[in-house]
């Protein structure tokens, strides 16, 4: 977070469609300056969606992923092979995904229940009625 400069905050007119933009100096991980989260609202309280800017790592720097090294036997020749895979790693940037409430929910095992990843986003942002520039 060292590389913050401004959060800010801004509305649409005639919607309650709200954007958060992060401004960064430049830095190792990334080469956007400026990375952004509009949150598509259905009203005030019920969010639709969210489009959010793509984030362009610089390679190799990527801190929502992480490559793990897995072993694989082939069953006929007995030979190991090494398989990388990339999995998904808990980080802030990951505020900046793209987000369909719909599509979440159809995705989600019925025994877990509906659980909107953008709603974890939202709250406590309650920013609605307020306008906003922090400068860090």
């Amino acid at each position: 977070m060292k590389h913050v400069t401004r959060i800010q905050y801004s509305s649409e007119e005639d919607t309650d469609h709200f954007t958060i933009s992060f401004y960064f100096s430049p830095n190792e991980y990334f080469e956007n300056t400026c990375l952004a989260v509009k949150f598509i609202m259905v009203d005030e309280e019920e969010a639709e969606g969210s489009k959010a800017t793509e984030i362009k790592w610089k390679e190799g720097k990527n801190i929502t992923k992480k490559v793990v090294i897995k072993k694989q036997k082939n069953k006929k020749t007995g030979d190991t092979r090494e398989v990388h895979q990339e999995e998904d790693v808990e980080s802030f940037f990951n505020f900046f995904k793209t987000i369909d409430i719909e599509e979440s929910a159809e995705n989600q095992d019925e025994d877990e229940g509906v659980t909107h990843p953008i709603l974890f986003r939202i709250i406590n942002l309650n920013m609605h009625n307020r306008k906003s520039c922090l400068r860090l």
